[in-house]
């Protein structure tokens, strides 16, 4: 079942309905109460959600995040994001807020859910709703109208209880002045910065040495690795494979016109694009073909018990890395992170099944691993006395930052306490609570450290720890907001702040819901 879904995840129909007319089934499961209890995933004040849901919910979520990051989102990402987390948590949220709309008896009326079919983009044609249109999107995306009304409607009945809770929320002119105050005030600093690179006669001793790798042996340990045979299937040499109808680039231009009509490609123009969208799905068909063929590939691998035997009747080629860490590099696999998470959790001769990266699919069998192991002293003296000197010259540079900062404290003036010392003083200019400081760059906590000081505490309480070294301040100068230029920014905070207070509402309302509610998920699946 998990092959099936991961295959029909790559069509671009299905892709289409998750992004385009946001079909997810968020609000009610399909099939009976015994299928759904085989399946569920948790259960909210009795009504259960599924695993189907959950794909298609954690699906649209990490394409969103997709856009965003780009490349960028790799799998140490996705588990940063806690994805699945998030998924669930919409999930819940929905059958929340829809049994309160129902509790409260909101109400969709018939024309009221018909309008709002009418105006889904992927429903029209030139600009109007076009009925064959609509049942032959459901229908390629297996879906009726009746299950799509229903989610439709339970959909407008959210939206109705949201606006009707949200709709009470207002914002001042008070409130966003006070707003506009704090984002456009600036500040400016005296600072000396102490960096522990400056301080490079540092001298350690071999007993030194010896005395910090005792304290952290484990910092030094060598990581185990693993040595990996795998099959490749690449997605290019099945688009040979791949026939692509004139219907089917009808369909997907008539789904996706916003996409290609531009000033110079006018609205029924289909010829001047028809080859870019026949090349796109024929890349899409080669990948439901690979996942096929690969998919044959690993049961005969798994029967096998190995992938030299199969490759062999295939005449496929058994490639084979060298060692390589958890987090690679691996020579000649572009997706590093993904392979490498995938090699480690074989076991003694275990096979992986079929491994998505961006060229190809991907077989895996364990070859050999090694363990984690302690190295000795001799092995990462190197390293080690690097390590010291680090460590010493920071404890240099922080303590001789605190006697400047104590100096400062007993009156001594900052410009005559810098001179005396010959450390270079040098002053920020006014910065603003977020962005950059010139030369400085952006750093948080100096940037909050310089509000909280005036004229009557010119200094922190202790110094900065910056990406430079160590920081002591001094406060030099407040400027005020200029309040002639608050109704230039007025509606752009007036609409920040309001949306801000509008999402704390809406928390504290699923707040309070999840707190009156019974809700039970199923041990195990974040896990």
């Amino acid at each position: 079942m998990l092959h099936l879904m991961r295959k029909h995840a790559q069509s671009w129909l299905i892709k289409l309905a998750l992004g385009a007319i946001v079909i997810v089934f968020i609000f009610w499961g399909v099939g009976s109460y015994r299928a759904q209890k085989g399946n569920r995933i948790a259960v909210v004040n009795g009504a259960p959600i599924v695993i189907g849901e959950f794909r298609n919910a954690y699906d649209q979520l990490l394409e969103a995040y997709r856009r965003q990051f780009g490349d960028a989102l790799n799998e140490k990402m996705i588990r940063y994001l806690n994805l699945r987390g998030q998924a669930l948590d919409q999930l819940i949220n929905s059958r929340l807020l829809l049994q309160e709309a129902t509790r409260l008896n909101f109400r969709v009326t018939k024309e009221e859910l018909l309008r709002a079919i009418q105006q889904v983009p992927a429903f029209q044609r030139n600009g109007r709703f076009h009925p064959q249109l609509y049942q032959r999107v459901l229908m390629r995306n297996r879906m009726t109208p009746e299950i799509y009304e229903e989610n439709k409607k339970n959909e407008l009945l959210i939206d109705r209880l949201q606006s009707f809770i949200l709709g009470s929320v207002k914002v001042s002119d008070a409130e966003a002045l006070e707003v506009y105050k704090w984002l456009r005030e600036e500040v400016s600093l005296d600072y000396v910065v102490f960096k522990p690179s400056a301080y490079d006669n540092v001298e350690v001793t071999a007993e030194e040495i010896e005395t910090y790798f005792s304290k952290h042996k484990n910092a030094y340990e060598i990581p185990p690795e693993v040595k990996v045979g795998y099959l490749f299937l690449d997605f290019k040499g099945f688009e040979a494979q791949v026939r692509v109808s004139e219907e089917e680039i009808r369909m997907y231009f008539d789904l996706n016109k916003e996409d290609y009509v531009t000033p110079k490609v006018k609205e029924p123009v289909l010829a001047e694009v028809a080859d870019q969208i026949r090349s796109k799905l024929a890349k899409e068909a080669a990948r439901t073909l690979a996942f096929d063929r690969a998919d044959q590939i690993f049961e005969a691998c798994y029967a096998a018990g190995n992938i030299s035997d199969v490759a062999k009747i295939n005449q496929l080629k058994v490639h084979e890395t060298g060692f390589f860490l958890r987090n690679g590099p691996v020579k000649g696999i572009k997706d590093e992170e993904k392979f490498a998470e995938a090699a480690f959790a074989l076991g003694e001769n275990d096979v992986s099944e079929p491994l998505e990266l961006s060229d190809g699919y991907y077989i895996l069998q364990l070859i050999a691993k090694k363990p984690a192991m302690l190295p000795d002293l001799k092995t990462v003296e190197k390293k080690v006395r690097q390590d010291v000197i680090q460590a010493k010259a920071n404890d240099l540079a922080k303590k001789d930052a605190e006697e400047f900062l104590k100096a400062l404290k007993s009156g001594t003036g900052f410009q005559n306490a810098a001179a005396t010392r010959k450390l270079n003083a040098k002053s920020t200019g006014f910065f603003k609570r977020s962005g950059a400081i010139r030369e400085i760059g952006v750093e948080p906590d100096i940037q909050e450290t310089a509000y909280l000081l005036s004229p009557s505490q010119p200094f922190p309480d202790a110094v900065i720890r910056g990406k430079q070294g160590y920081y002591v301040l001094q406060f030099k100068a407040r400027q005020e907001a200029d309040p002639k230029e608050f109704e230039a920014m007025k509606s752009e905070i007036t609409s920040g702040l309001l949306n801000e207070k509008r999402r704390r509402v809406r928390g504290e309302l699923l707040h309070w819901l999840r707190e009156k509610s019974e809700i039970t998920v199923e041990e195990g699946f974040l896990d």
